[in-house]
C-alpha cells in the first residue's frame, strides 16, 4: 500500500481503512470501520454491514491520514457475503483529498454517456455519468439525479426502449445464428474500448450499448463470430489494461462500419 499515494489514475482498486458515520435505512445513527473496494476523485465503492438510503449523506474518514469528507449515497451494489453489501458513494467536495492520491483527468471519450429518463416526469436526456453512478445503474437500474422539470432530485432509469441483439439499420446483413438473436434491455452509451483476439489483432473500438451480459461495439477490424476476444472497458492509453474475456456472438456491416456483439465470459 505504500505506493498508493503516488499513483496517477482514474480509479484505484485498494482496500483503504475507513470509518463511516451516518444514519442507516431505519434512521438509526451508526459508525462502522470498514474498507474501500475502489475509489477515484468522484467517489468510492465501499463495503458495509449497515444498509443505506440513496441520497443520504455519510461522513467518511480515512483512518490512514485522518482526512474526512462528506459523501452522497448513490445506491447499493452487490451483496458480498452474510449481511455485508457494497455501496456506491459520491464525494460532495469535487476536490477532496481524502484518499491521498493525485488523480489525473479522465481520458477523453472514457466517460460513459447514457440516455436516461426521470422516473417521475418521464423527461429524457443523454447524461455523462461518473464511474460510481455507472456501476450503480448497471446493478440496480436506478440512480438519483436533479430533474430541472420536477425541480428536485428524482430517480432516473435507462430510457425505456428495447434494443435487440441485432442492429436496427435497414439492409444490414448479419451473420449471427438465430440462437443468438435475443432481446436484451441495454444501456445506450458511447465509450472507448480496446479489443484484441488470440491472434494479436488489436483495435481501439467504441461501444454503442452495454448490458450486464455483453455489449455492442463499432470496430475497424475484422473479427470472426465464435472467436474469443479480450476487452478493456473503459480504455485509456495511460492506464495498465485490465482485460475481460469475451466472445463474438454476432457481426454485421452497415454504412461501411463493422458492428459486433460481444458476450462476456469464455
Amino acid at each position: 500500500m505504500a505506493d498508493v499515494g503516488r499513483r496517477r489514475t482514474d480509479r484505484v482498486l485498494a482496500p483503504l481503512r475507513i470509518r463511516v458515520l451516518g444514519n442507516d435505512a431505519q434512521g438509526v445513527s451508526f459508525a462502522e470501520e470498514t474498507v474501500t473496494i475502489s475509489f477515484n476523485q468522484q467517489g468510492a465503492r465501499i463495503s458495509l454491514t449497515h444498509s443505506l438510503l440513496p441520497d443520504d449523506i455519510v461522513l467518511i474518514k480515512n483512518l490512514k491520514n485522518g482526512i474526512e469528507d462528506e459523501f452522497r449515497v448513490v445506491g447499493g451494489l452487490q451483496e458480498v457475503f452474510g449481511n455485508r453489501r457494497e455501496w456506491g458513494v459520491e464525494a460532495l467536495n469535487p476536490n477532496t483529498e481524502i484518499w491521498g492520491v493525485k488523480f489525473s483527468a479522465p481520458a477523453e471519450g472514457t466517460q460513459p454517456k447514457i440516455l436516461i429518463e426521470c422516473a417521475a416526469c418521464g423527461r429524457a436526456e443523454q447524461a455523462t455519468v461518473s464511474n460510481i453512478e455507472y456501476q450503480v445503474l448497471l446493478s440496480t437500474g436506478l440512480i438519483s439525479c436533479h430533474c430541472d422539470h420536477c425541480g428536485e432530485t428524482t430517480r432516473w432509469k435507462p430510457s425505456a426502449q428495447t434494443v435487440t441483439a441485432e442492429p436496427e439499420a435497414a439492409g444490414v446483413k448479419t451473420v449471427s445464428p438465430a440462437s443468438e438473436r435475443r432481446q436484451l434491455r441495454r444501456l445506450r452509451l458511447t465509450m472507448c474500448m480496446r479489443v484484441r483476439n488470440s491472434w494479436g489483432v488489436v483495435d481501439i473500438a467504441q461501444t454503442r450499448d452495454v448490458s450486464k451480459t455483453g455489449l455492442c461495439s463499432v470496430s475497424s477490424q475484422r473479427f470472426q463470430v465464435g472467436e474469443d476476444v479480450y476487452i478493456t472497458l473503459p480504455f485509456a492509453s495511460h492506464q495498465v489494461p485490465v482485460e475481460t474475456q469475451g466472445k463474438i456472438v454476432w457481426s454485421a456491416e452497415s454504412s461501411g462500419k463493422r458492428l459486433y456483439g460481444i458476450r462476456y465470459g469464455a
